[in-house]
């Protein structure tokens, strides 16, 4: 049985609304998930003791009160004179616990008793129920005390004081000390042990964030954990140690296919430069020189610096030898940075990246500013020319391997579609990436983000 589409909308606004609302570490939805329902039933716990047991014995000691009075108000009526009223008013406090008085007058106005006042609402039902004499209730005389007033039928008023103790039970508030006391046990008990459960979650996500930054991770053991836990653990080292031997095997093919590829194009230049000169050997010379240049280039992306290990870089050395390297061409380069630039990363994989990013605006623009700014989370390395740039639409296709503009961007510059693929493989390699925006000086700026 399918559920109807609104159920699924309205589940699915709760969720979401959930999900906004509730704290956003497993740490703290793991402990609401278990202190809500502890508290609930709690509560409801709470309720019926007080609605069932409590309200239920404040009722039979109201109902027993109100003997009393009748009682009384009996003797009273039987022997009116001075010598019993003494006796009467002696042998209730001692007998009864209850404080009476006698005196000419009339009662209060009747007042019904506040909502939440549980006593003396039901000793007004037991009075209204058992005592035929109009009364006054006043709770509200301190001292632990409740006043009764009522009217007997010579005249007089008999003034009553009603310790609370006749009237509630004494364990309530030793209930309410015992339900506190194992509410702050259980509410730590489950801190410990979800702290206890989570730690090995929290050394995973560190490991593969390690990972996916392109820095070492060692091996850890659990100690304990949940079976799932313990399964996702062997999972990542699984995938770890095959990530290692992919780029293993695929370094050692490289350097094969290399080797292989360099040495008949060697051939072909000595036997180029061994012919006369003509047009056709000139061509082919010219030839021979772009394949050696665009097997460079796919080599560079396919090997992506994955073999040299991360180490703490200071990265505003990294800038400077890049612009050193532009300025021995002549060109028109400035460079800045902010904040501590120490970074751990590949020093020479990021030093390739920026060297392609600040060629490929050297080849389109006459000026070019390198900047570098630290923020909380990342640093952000800045490129920005002033060339032609390149259309927004079509930032995320100039990513793509062998990709190349025919009109925005020259063709005649000896590229092969590789420079921005490789800068962003060499930053997604440090768990970073690389996006175009416009630039301030007119062309494009390239944002390379490293995370610290």
């Amino acid at each position: 049985m399918r559920m109807p589409a609104s159920a699924r909308d309205l589940f699915d606004r709760i969720a979401e609304f959930a999900d906004k609302h509730s704290p956003q570490t497993l740490f703290a939805r793991a402990l609401l998930i278990i202190v809500v329902p502890m508290l609930l039933l709690q509560a409801l716990s709470a309720w019926w003791f007080y609605s069932q047991r409590g309200d239920n014995v404040t009722n039979r000691l109201a109902i027993l009160l109100v003997r009393d009075l009748r009682m009384l108000i009996a003797l009273r009526s039987d022997f009116p004179d001075e010598a019993h009223r003494a006796w009467i008013i002696r042998h209730s406090a001692q007998d009864l616990l209850l404080y009476v008085s006698f005196r000419k007058g009339i009662i209060r106005p009747f007042r019904e008793p506040e909502f939440f006042d549980i006593v003396a609402r039901e000793v007004q039902g037991a009075l209204e129920a058992d005592l035929k004499y109009p009364y006054f209730i006043d709770n509200s005389i301190g001292g632990g005390q409740m006043l009764i007033e009522i009217q007997l039928a010579d005249g007089d008023v008999m003034d009553v004081l009603v310790p609370h103790v006749r009237l509630t039970f004494g364990s309530s508030f030793a209930y309410v000390i015992a339900q506190l006391g194992l509410a702050l046990v259980l509410f730590g008990l489950a801190i410990w042990f979800m702290h206890r459960e989570l730690v090995p979650i929290e050394h995973l996500g560190v490991a593969a964030d390690a990972l996916g930054k392109g820095r070492d991770v060692p091996d850890f053991a659990f100690s304990g954990g949940t079976r799932e836990v313990r399964n996702a653990a062997t999972a990542f080292h699984t995938m770890r140690i095959r990530l290692s031997r992919s780029i293993q095997q695929r370094t050692e093919m490289l350097a094969g296919v290399s080797h292989d590829l360099r040495t008949p194009l060697t051939r072909m230049k000595l036997s180029l430069a061994l012919l006369p000169e003509s047009p056709e050997t000139r061509e082919l010379a010219d030839d021979v020189v772009d394949m050696e240049r665009m097997i460079e280039g796919y080599l560079a992306f396919a090997r992506g610096e994955g073999d040299e290990d991360t180490s703490p870089t200071d990265l505003s050395d990294i800038l400077e030898d890049v612009a050193a390297g532009a300025r021995r061409n002549n060109a028109n380069i400035e460079v800045t940075w902010q904040g501590d630039m120490n970074v751990e990363l590949r020093p020479l994989a990021m030093k390739r990246c920026l060297t392609n990013l600040v060629g490929n605006a050297l080849r389109h623009g006459t000026a070019v500013r390198l900047q570098a700014v630290r923020g909380r989370t990342s640093v952000e390395i800045m490129v920005d020319d002033n060339g032609p740039g390149i259309p927004p639409e079509m930032h995320e296709d100039v990513f793509r391997p062998f990709f190349r503009l025919d009109q925005s961007r020259n063709v005649d510059t000896g590229g092969v579609g590789l420079g921005l693929t490789i800068a962003r493989d060499i930053a997604r390699s440090h768990g970073g990436d690389v996006s175009l925006a416009a630039s301030p000086l007119g062309g494009l700026r390239v944002i390379v983000r490293i995370p610290i």
